[in-house]
């Protein structure tokens, strides 16, 4: 989604939804993802969003996501929570269940707003901005993703080798049209990303992909931290949207 004025929209769906059929129907087969749900473990990072034109590159705000225990309809949950600044501040709430299923989220984006029920496979909610409004009814599926910050959170959860590679479902939702669409998730490289001037961490390197367009991010193998990702952005408004985990001070910033 994208508020007035064209400005960007950061969510990882505005990359995704628009480049694939749209699956409408629950899958035949239950796929799920293959998470170690024991090793999930709050969190808080942060984050430079950096856009990068033909010769530059400008840190156009700061991406906060924390992970904590919460409560969801009094049982158990997790929240994800998701603040971004910039032209257009946002900020996004995801509940997910102790196995990692999504339950409710809701995203303010500028002047739009989404909310979203998962039950069982349907998904049950409504994007408004300013007076129009969409509802939304979809069928889920049981890998589904519903937002960047909740894929940062599983990629460290699978079990990642040099030729992983997974299917999933992506959620896609703007005033104009909602759908869930196929993707895959594929460990495509491994690289060492620089933390600071004399050290650097071993990475995974993940793309998302569907159809021409996807994601790539930097998971550390040892912490399971996001180092960084990128996505791909509308040539009017730079080539290459990044987000850049802010170092500790006196050190440099992943590159």
């Amino acid at each position: 989604m994208t508020g007035r004025g064209g400005a960007i929209s950061v969510a990882l769906m505005a990359v995704m939804a628009h480049s694939a059929t749209a699956q409408d129907t629950a899958a035949v087969m239950r796929h799920l993802l293959a998470l170690d749900i024991s090793r999930v473990q709050p969190f808080q990072r942060t984050y430079d969003m950096v856009v990068r034109l033909r010769d530059s590159a400008v840190v156009i705000g700061q991406r906060d996501i924390a992970l904590s225990g919460s409560a969801y309809s009094g049982a158990p949950a997790w929240l994800l929570v998701e603040t971004r600044t910039g032209l257009v501040p946002s900020v996004e709430s995801l509940y997910v269940a102790p196995d990692l299923r999504p339950l409710h989220w809701s995203s303010a984006l500028g002047e739009a707003r989404i909310g979203a029920e998962f039950v069982g496979d349907t998904i049950y909610g409504a994007a408004t901005m300013q007076a129009a409004k969409q509802n939304l009814v979809l069928n889920s599926r049981p890998d589904l993703l519903v937002s960047s910050s909740m894929l940062e959170t599983l990629l460290p959860l699978l079990p990642l080798t040099s030729n992983w590679a997974d299917s999933v479902g992506v959620l896609g939702v703007d005033l104009s049209a909602s759908q869930v669409v196929a993707a895959e998730l594929a460990v495509v490289a491994e690289e060492d990303v620089a933390i600071d001037s004399s050290s650097s961490r071993p990475t995974w390197v993940i793309a998302l992909r569907s159809g021409p367009h996807h994601v790539l991010v930097w998971v550390d193998k040892e912490s399971g931290a996001v180092l960084k990702s990128q996505q791909s952005l509308p040539a009017h408004v730079g080539s290459e949207l990044e987000y850049r985990l802010r170092p500790e001070r006196g050190t440099a910033p992943p590159r």
